[in-house]
């Protein structure tokens, strides 16, 4: 599984989101963990993607519940801060108004353990 850690610029937004039943239970195989008011770490099952590709699995869902749930009535889209093909995305943005401003990818493996 390859982690994804998105950064929000305004907890409003990961808040809203996670408050979200619809969009929680959409993101559920993802198994979201977050790191506090702006930072979420989601896990991509799909051992076939390979880093960009799992970025722009968890971006697509996020910019889609974002645009619904904060924008539905504007004419403007959620898109990727870097929409060049084969470059990371490195998060979200909204008109001029960043959503998601970094995006950190796992690149290699590794194991960790999360307390509570």
């Amino acid at each position: 599984m390859r982690a994804v850690k998105l950064q929000f610029t305004d907890k409003k937004y990961l808040n809203g989101l996670l408050a979200d039943g619809n969009f929680s239970a959409n993101i559920n195989y993802l198994s979201p963990h977050r790191l506090n008011d702006l930072n979420l770490v989601l896990f991509d099952p799909i051992t076939e993607h390979n880093a960009l590709d799992s970025e722009v699995v968890i971006l697509s869902k996020f910019a889609r519940a974002i645009k619904n749930l904060f924008f539905p009535n504007t004419a403007y889209n959620v898109e990727l801060l870097n929409s060049i093909l084969n470059q990371q995305k490195g998060g979200l943005i909204h008109n001029t108004e960043r959503i998601i401003d970094s995006t950190d990818i796992q690149i290699t493996d590794f194991t960790f353990t999360i307390r509570q």
